[in-house]
């Protein structure tokens, strides 16, 4: 019986990402699969979708399968490959899609840390990391916040980029180390986050700094993510997908 792996998010179209290609190599290393394939979720329209990378797996015989997104939070983009997912699942034995994330208080707990580490707190300096919008994102990233101010670290801002100039107006610090809080490190990252919000901090005037990574880059985040993953091989905790009779 043929297993496969699909690795789904926006980061599909990026080339040349050090964090997005060591997190794909340990995902396809950790969990056991004779067809690995990568498919979108939003973002730049390259590369298939979920539904056509599923479909490419029954062509090729696959008849278990897990889906593994890189959405940090269970929003839109996440329901709607969840959708996808019943919506194929008659057509295996067993088909499976992983959680995202940021899906409870430990995943919260162990990305607080990570970022902890990252990002070394420094007296008059804000770390104002943008993430993507939608309430689901929200509430992960308040939840975050909890997490860091638990460590200590209430100079940690993440929020929406739409909501970040607001919040660091709020701020004291004139100083803020700015950087994305995005799976990987593409157009999005890269041009609203690091040059337009950029830009758009120091019109306000701001002394900005950059810290130009993504969290896929961070070897606790790939670990959980894959952690994620391997709920779902045999003897994992969690139900499968299946289309309703």
């Amino acid at each position: 019986m043929g297993t496969g792996l699909v690795i789904a998010g926006c980061l599909s179209g990026e080339k040349n990402d050090a964090g997005v290609a060591a997190l794909v190599g340990e995902l396809s290393r950790a969990v056991p699969a004779d067809v690995c394939l990568r498919a979108r979720t939003g973002g730049r329209p390259v590369g298939p979708a979920v539904p056509e990378a599923l479909a490419e797996l029954r062509v090729r015989g696959v008849r278990r399968a897990l889906v593994v997104t890189t959405h940090v939070a269970d929003g839109e983009l996440q329901r709607a490959c969840a959708e996808a997912v019943r919506a194929a699942a008659s057509g295996f034995d067993e088909l499976r899609l992983a959680r995202p994330l940021l899906a409870g208080a430990g995943d919260l707990a162990v990305v607080a840390a990570a970022l902890d580490e990252a990002l070394p707190a420094r007296p008059g300096r804000v770390v104002a990391l943008a993430g993507h919008r939608g309430a689901e994102c929200a509430a992960a990233f308040v939840g975050l916040s909890r997490a860091l101010a638990a460590r200590g670290r209430e100079d940690v801002v993440v929020v929406a980029q739409d909501c970040l100039l607001a919040r660091v107006a709020e701020r004291t610090e004139r100083e803020v180390l700015l950087g994305p809080f995005l799976m990987a490190m593409g157009t999005h990252a890269r041009r609203d986050v690091l040059v337009g919000l950029r830009s758009s901090l120091e019109l306000a005037g701001h002394e900005v700094g950059t810290w130009p990574h993504s969290l896929a880059e961070l070897p606790a985040v790939r670990s959980l993510v894959c952690a994620h993953a391997l709920e779902w091989v045999p003897g994992g905790r969690a139900a499968r997908l299946r289309r309703a009779p």
